[in-house]
């Protein structure tokens, strides 16, 4: 008996060692906040859903719509009230959404203080008078006090709704009805490759032809307000569902597979940063603990089952400060630890992500295509990092600026997405 219970405590400890490694191999990116690569359930704070209201001026404010983010609100005197934004989990990287509607009785100008909890002043304003169409507030009406982490809006208000948003809101709702218009298209197909925690499904659109063994993969929206990223994914995915020459003809040979929409419980809810379960997706993507990487995981792996099958290139949007090209540096990707095989179809890999950023330098020369290839290691966690680190498979993550100018996106996207087409098709086998 006793020997039995001296193995059970050897296997435990043998067991413990191994996860402990396996926490040792995360290696966290430069600005990540503490705890960012542990990728367990989190509890995370639900915002009080409400409509509120100020009898002394017939004032109003809600947050009770989809993709809303609004955690108190209140009067500090006549003309003058504040905002209070908390992100659903803390700590978190900074990007604080708030998203609110406010209007009143009469026609009044107001000054609004967007105020922060763990996190600072980012996205400049957007307003809409239905949702739908977007304009950035006048910078004049903004005052961003960098001391205090604090904005205050002069805002005109009155019985009209305003919508008052970091960006523009881009919900669940919107890539429906994109995805729609998507499927008018013969050779576009749509399907379900998981659920959300919150049970929401995750969408995938195939373009292409359903026999071709060749496939580009485009993923996007780990983050809530990484709006400026769908932007460019979209115009990426139109393009390629073109009527152009080279579309017809990546289409013949290449199929698209598109999960634009990993996180619908993130945006929809108006989180900051994190699933329903307070974690950040795009650190998930080596233990795999949350249903939506686990849907992208399996979606690649039912892809690669047939061994005919290859994906050429991999693309995941997201959105930052300014717009940056997220490549794998060469060092990085040449470990010890490969076949000569392998090494060898890595830097094929790299040469090609290269080629491409090269020619789309050339291509609009006023425009800086920002490569940094410096901010993760063999071992982070991120979606990019994982299909090269498990399949060889070359990637980056695409990141386009919050305040990018929004026609200035589409003129990229849809450059650089010609090129890419010409580029993977110039590297097919000649029949």
């Amino acid at each position: 008996m006793k020997i039995k219970y001296l193995v059970i405590l050897f296997l435990l400890l043998i067991s413990l060692v191994g996860c402990k490694t396996r926490e040792e191999e995360i290696t966290a990116l430069p600005y990540d906040p503490p705890g960012a690569t542990i990728t367990t359930d989190k509890e995370i704070s639900i915002q009080n859903k409400r409509t509120i209201s100020f009898s002394n001026t017939g004032v109003f404010v809600t947050n009770e719509f989809v993709g809303a983010r609004l955690n108190d609100f209140y009067q500090v005197n006549e003309s003058t009230y504040t905002a209070v934004i908390t992100p659903e989990y803390a700590p978190i990287n900074d990007s604080p959404w708030y998203s609110f509607k406010i209007w009143s009785k009469k026609e009044r100008n107001i000054i609004l203080n967007l105020t922060y909890k763990d996190g600072k002043h980012r996205y400049k304003p957007k307003i809409s008078y239905d949702g739908m169409n977007w304009e950035l507030l006048d910078t004049n009406k903004v005052m961003v006090d960098t001391t205090i982490n604090t904005a205050s809006l002069n805002i005109k208000i009155s019985r009209d709704t305003l919508w008052i948003s970091a960006q523009e809101l881009i919900t669940s709702n919107i890539y429906d009805a994109w995805i729609k218009k998507l499927l008018k298209k013969e050779f576009v197909k749509q399907d379900v490759v998981g659920y959300s925690s919150q049970g929401k499904p995750i969408t995938k659109v195939e373009i292409g032809r359903r026999e071709n063994k060749n496939f580009l993969v485009i993923i996007g929206r780990n983050h809530p307000p990484e709006v400026t990223g769908f932007f460019a994914l979209q115009t990426f995915v139109e393009t390629i569902a073109g009527e152009s020459e080279i579309a017809n003809e990546f289409r013949k040979n290449i199929t698209t597979v598109i999960i634009p929409l990993i996180n619908p419980d993130g945006v929809d809810n108006g989180h900051w940063r994190h699933n329903y379960k307070g974690v950040d997706l795009n650190r998930d993507w080596i233990q795999f603990n949350q249903p939506e990487s686990r849907a992208v995981k399996s979606e690649v792996e039912k892809t690669l089952s047939d061994p005919n099958n290859t994906i050429k290139f991999f693309i995941d949007f997201h959105s930052t400060q300014m717009d940056v090209f997220y490549t794998l540096s060469l060092e990085s990707l040449m470990t010890e630890d490969l076949s000569q095989e392998r090494l060898a179809k890595r830097r094929q890999g790299f040469n090609l992500v290269n080629e491409w950023l090269t020619k789309l330098q050339s291509k609009i020369p006023e425009y800086n295509v920002n490569i940094v290839d410096t901010l993760s290691s063999s071992t982070s966690p991120t979606s990019d990092r994982w299909i090269m680190r498990e399949f060889d498979i070359p990637g980056l993550t695409c990141e386009v600026g919050d305040e990018t100018d929004r026609h200035l996106i589409n003129q990229v996207a849809e450059t650089a997405v010609l090129i890419l087409m010409k580029v993977l098709l110039s590297k097919l086998p000649q029949v």
